[in-house]
């Protein structure tokens, strides 16, 4: 007998192949701002680097920005120097000046060792792109060379991302007169991203990500941020940073700023190129919505309908039906890709509403979409005055229970659908408006 399939390692290649070729396909020429932490450079197993390089040979435009804060550390420890920060910006003064820009210059060369090794088509490009001037701290600290980004020349940058260069920034720049100021890389990557207007801005670190409580979704909108900050005063500084500079970076126009454990092998192209993700992705607005069926989401809708549905009583509607209850539809969006839908039925004497066609698409099942139709189709329901939100389900389903719907007796129905309808493998949910 042939083999009509491939062997299970194969096929879920093959799936996976699937599933990220349309990320792939969005952010083909764009450009990521990416900040990597100096203590993640110094992990000699890490294949982070290896996937920074695997992104920008499939055209993906990437900025690195990188930190030196594990390379300063310790090589001003080893020369018995101690150093003071403000709100986790290192204060540089005079007397380490040579040390810090040592340390710099040495996970500089680090990060282009590894990226050379990637491959030799990749074009690392370093150089001084910035504009600094002395930063002001609310401490007495005196005399320093700690700077703040004013300028970034933008016209060579550009050519360079265009030349396909691999852009690499370490946190120092020059300022009049040739002074070398000592940048925060949180700011270099922030004022990067927004004056090139970067599709994304991530930081991979190596701390634990936050927990944003009971919920265990990592993605936020700005205002959670903000307000989740504000219940977690103790969050230690650097992460605190983190996270305001990121969400500052949505507010100024970043679609999305994400923030990895750069540790966890693989989270950078897991949390790129997958729908569930793998570190904290902050939007300006909620990217996912429910929102009223359009006439050009008829086929999204129609695939979403034909795929296999789990636990749902479906029946299949053809593109005339769709168009022409189009007003009835409610849709579920990631970005703007119709992901889930359901239909709603009214029936003549306006006592109750029927949720139908409850279907998501397989690649986005188990978060929470089902949920949100539901509640979102209760809602107009009942602001149309009906008392009864009812569906059908060919099995036990969890997703109307936990929506306040309880299973009922076809006889509470509308007599229309009681005399349409066969009930015999079917379960009845129902839920007053009241």
């Amino acid at each position: 007998m042939p083999q009509h399939s491939l062997d299970p390692e194969l096929s879920g290649f093959i799936h996976n192949l699937r599933a990220a070729l349309p990320y792939l396909e969005e952010f083909h020429q764009q450009t990521f701002v990416i900040q990597i932490s100096g203590d993640l450079l110094e992990i000699h197993d890490s294949r982070v680097i290896e996937d920074l390089a695997l992104l920008q040979q499939v055209g993906i435009r990437i900025v690195i920005v990188h930190g030196a804060e594990a390379q300063i550390h310790k090589l001003l420890a080893a020369k018995g120097h101690d150093y003071q920060t403000e709100d986790s910006i290192l204060v540089a003064e005079e007397a380490h000046l040579p040390l810090i820009e040592q340390a710099i210059s040495s996970a500089n060369w680090l990060l282009l060792t590894k990226l050379r090794s990637c491959g030799r088509q990749l074009q690392p490009f370093s150089g001084h792109f910035l504009f600094a001037e002395k930063k002001s701290f609310s401490g007495n600290f005196g005399f320093h060379f700690t700077g703040s980004v004013c300028g970034l020349d933008l016209e060579t940058l550009h050519q360079a991302i265009s030349d396909s260069k691999l852009v690499i920034l370490p946190p120092f720049s020059l300022g009049e007169k040739g002074r070398l100021w000592i940048l925060d890389p949180n700011q270099v990557a922030f004022e990067v991203a927004t004056r090139l207007r970067a599709k994304k801005l991530i930081v991979l670190d190596t701390h634990p990500l936050p927990q944003f409580g009971e919920t265990d979704s990592l993605e936020m909108t700005t205002d959670n941020v903000l307000q989740w900050l504000k219940k977690n005063p103790d969050l230690p500084s650097p992460q605190r940073l983190q996270l305001n500079t990121l969400t500052e970076a949505c507010v100024r126009g970043i679609e999305r700023c994400h923030l990895l454990d750069g540790r966890v092998e693989g989270a950078l192209l897991a949390e790129l190129l997958t729908p569930k993700g793998a570190g904290v992705m902050i939007t300006n607005s909620s990217y996912k919505r429910t929102r009223p069926a359009r006439f050009n989401d008829v086929q999204s809708i129609l695939e979403i309908l034909s795929s296999p549905v789990q636990h749902a009583a479906v029946v299949l509607r053809t593109a005339s039906y769709i168009e022409q209850q189009i007003d009835n539809y409610l849709v579920f969006c990631v970005d703007e890709d119709v992901v889930g839908c359901c239909e709603i039925i009214n029936f003549p004497d306006g006592s109750a509403a029927e949720i139908a066609s409850l279907a998501v698409d397989k690649l986005y099942r188990n978060q929470g979409i089902g949920s949100e139709l539901i509640q979102a189709a209760s809602e107009k329901i009942r602001s149309n005055s009906c008392k009864l939100a009812f569906a059908l389900s060919a099995a036990t389903s969890h997703v109307f229970t936990q929506c306040g719907f309880r299973e009922i007796s076809p006889k509470e129905l509308p007599e229309k659908k009681q005399k349409n309808y066969d009930f015999q493998e079917s379960i009845v949910y129902g839920r007053n408006l009241d």
